[in-house]
């Protein structure tokens, strides 16, 4: 089984409070924590984890202009649309790719959000593991949902 490989910024911009975080610094030259929290509804610690994650990405900076206060601005403008032309399956790997253009049956398994996402993890963690295959699933990783591909029905 291959991995799936994004660009950060891509990844970073997935979740959707950072996007809406990153589309709020779009509209402004910057903006402080407290105003982007307030414009947000974000905690303060998770607004900072996620601004985190925008700046290790190079999407924003912050700096301190005067007194304690930080203020956030945007260093890279991406777009945030994918082009017409893009083809969405370009980053899975070729066997899954095959496998989807020969009309294998798929099947797609929500996951909530609250303990289910964690048994899902430890259960995609499990099958990987009798099967050999090294997921590298991050702490912080928990499953939106489990996509399942089989073989294309015969006629």
């Amino acid at each position: 089984m291959s991995k799936i490989r994004v660009d950060g910024r891509t990844m970073a911009l997935s979740h959707p409070t950072r996007l809406a975080i990153y589309e709020d610094l779009l509209e402004v030259e910057e903006k402080s924590t407290v105003m982007l929290q307030k414009s947000t509804g974000v905690t303060r610690y998770h607004l900072y984890h996620h601004l985190q994650t925008l700046e290790k990405n190079g999407l924003v900076e912050n700096h301190r202009d005067e007194g304690r206060a930080r203020w956030w601005r945007v260093t890279e403008r991406v777009t945030l649309t994918p082009s017409p032309q893009s083809d969405e399956t370009n980053n899975l790997p070729d066997n899954v790719r095959a496998l989807l253009e020969s009309g294998a049956e798929v099947h797609f398994i929500p996951i909530p959000a609250d303990r289910s996402a964690t048994l899902a993890k430890s259960a995609v963690s499990a099958i990987a593991e009798s099967f050999g295959v090294d997921l590298d699933m991050g702490v912080t990783f928990m499953p939106n949902g489990i996509l399942v591909i089989g073989p294309p029905k015969r006629s």
